[in-house]
């Protein structure tokens, strides 16, 4: 009976072990079932100040109202993304949801404009491939988009974020770099919340909303973090009518104290003006 004990703790040891590496490495052959593909806007987007002609990698942030991020790489010969994801402790959702892929095979593709708004106007995700996997490097988390075959092409995810309006992101390879912030929201006032660092082009999309880009430069460093505090486009505006208010307060206070204090010193010459003629009448 106690070698039986001892085994069925053994098998349920072994049981745990291998559960938790199945989930460490989650293959995904067939997503076309649970992908939502009208979740995101897939812009064809190039760097015009360079080469209009040349596609390259770029990875672009949908920021959104509700505690989450739509994600929508460009991506030219691809067989993995390293995603540094920014946890809600609050949230129980995955990290990644809504996987989107929309691609070919390297071999039976090129990385032309013609190709990616091919892509764009998809109506059907690709049958290609992938696994989920899981690290932590030097303390940091990271979350492995892993294809069954190197791809070009749209790869589009939604992130969880904590709560919020600040949202940052660590790079983790060679890419522009663009955040789209909700319509009505906008970012840059010293006070309030800035982009750091500062982006190099800043621009209104066809949608009103405020749109930040970070290209990569010959041998500048990708920074260690791109963030972006944003809020809503009259916030400043508020913060401005608040301050006047204050700073309107604290002027009426100020006026009233040096009143008070100038009647309180006056109250005190008189008395002291008093008291010597009092002292003067009795000294006689």
């Amino acid at each position: 009976m106690r070698y039986a004990t001892i085994l069925t703790l053994l098998i349920l040891i072994f049981a745990t072990i291998v559960t938790g590496c199945i989930d460490e490495l989650v293959p995904v052959e067939d997503n076309s079932n649970s992908a939502d593909i009208s979740a995101y806007e897939f812009d064809v987007f190039v760097n015009q100040s360079v080469d209009s002609d040349v596609v390259v990698n770029t990875t672009t942030f949908y920021l959104l109202k509700n505690a989450s991020v739509r994600v929508v790489n460009m991506l030219i010969n691809t067989t993995l993304i390293d995603i540094v994801p920014i946890d809600d402790m609050s949230s129980n959702q995955e990290s990644l949801a809504n996987i989107v892929i929309i691609a070919d095979n390297v071999n039976t593709t090129n990385a032309s404009i013609e190709v990616f708004n091919s892509y764009s106007l998809a109506s059907k995700v690709s049958d290609i491939g992938y696994t989920i996997s899981k690290d932590v490097i030097r303390g940091q988390k990271h979350t492995y988009l892993k294809f069954n075959e190197t791809i070009t092409g749209f790869v589009a995810y939604t992130m969880a974020v904590p709560k919020g309006q600040d949202f940052v992101y660590i790079p983790t390879s060679s890419s522009i770099v663009r955040f789209v912030l909700p319509a009505g929201y906008t970012t840059g006032n010293p006070l309030i919340g800035i982009a750091r660092p500062h982006p190099d082009e800043t621009y209104l999309d066809n949608e009103g909303r405020e749109t930040l880009i970070w290209y990569e430069h010959e041998n500048i460093p990708m920074p260690k973090s791109v963030m972006v505090k944003y809020y809503l486009s009259s916030a400043p505006k508020i913060l401005l009518i608040a301050g006047s208010i204050l700073a309107f307060g604290a002027a009426i206070v100020l006026v009233n104290y040096y009143i008070i204090k100038k009647k309180l010193e006056k109250m005190r010459e008189d008395i002291e003006q008093s008291s010597k003629k009092y002292e003067g009448k009795h000294k006689r």
